[in-house]
């Protein structure tokens, strides 16, 4: 599974977003969860987070420029595209959700934290969520991890070359709308099993992450690209 099964008209381009994201100025890649929390919640003002600040202050504890030798433009272009999804003052946990996919994972309780950003996204106040708050929500989040750190690299490509040909091949087929569409069908399907209602609880996340770790932007592009 993953980029090794991908047709390899999309090999070209995939390794090159797999070198970029593991490129040794993204500082982000080395943070826990609580580590990232820590950061985010420092950046808030009256429990919201300015898109100001984030540009200004949360992206330079990221990233480090003076790391990188050629990769600083696409970086540059993910974090401006992040920045693009963002509203002018942002739940915190709208914020995380965009950075979450960049981070290890070790020893974390991943479906629960990524429950928990649903929840307090869609403003539940009950240890549930309902199943139209997961579909958008998910659709951002699988979509930012294929379809949009693959465009912000693409932005910054030479036109015409062969890995701008490969780029808009993962563009077109294994990131196309329709197959992350089909992706979250599944995912949906999961999360409502042995369900009568469009309500969905922590217990169901647990369920689907073991059969579809999403928590990093690797691994969601493996079940796209498969």
């Amino acid at each position: 599974m993953g980029s090794c099964c991908a047709p390899n008209s999309n090999l070209l381009g995939e390794q090159f977003v797999r070198d970029i994201l593991a490129d040794q100025s993204l500082k982000i890649r080395y943070y826990t969860y609580i580590e990232l929390l820590n950061e985010v919640v420092s950046k808030r003002v009256e429990q919201e987070i300015p898109k100001e600040h984030i540009k200004k202050f949360l992206i330079q504890e990221f990233y480090d420029e003076k790391k990188t030798e050629s990769n600083d433009i696409y970086i540059d272009s993910i974090f401006n595209y992040i920045l693009e999804q963002l509203n002018d003052k942002n739940n915190m946990y709208t914020v995380i959700i965009y950075f979450y996919p960049f981070i290890k994972h070790d020893n974390e309780k991943v479906s629960d934290n990524f429950f928990n950003f649903i929840r307090f996204i869609s403003q539940s106040h009950k240890q549930e969520v309902k199943k139209e708050d997961i579909q958008n929500i998910l659709f951002k989040y699988i979509s930012f991890c294929t379809r949009g750190i693959t465009q912000a690299i693409q932005n910054k490509l030479l036109p015409g070359d062969d890995m701008n040909n490969s780029f808009k091949s993962l563009l077109d087929i294994s990131f196309s709308e329709e197959r992350i569409n089909n992706f979250i069908d599944k995912l949906i399907c999961i999360l409502t099993e042995n369900s009568n209602d469009d309500i969905v609880s922590s217990k169901n996340f647990g369920e689907m992450f073991q059969k579809y770790d999403i928590s990093t932007i690797e691994k969601v592009r493996d079940f796209l690209l498969a």
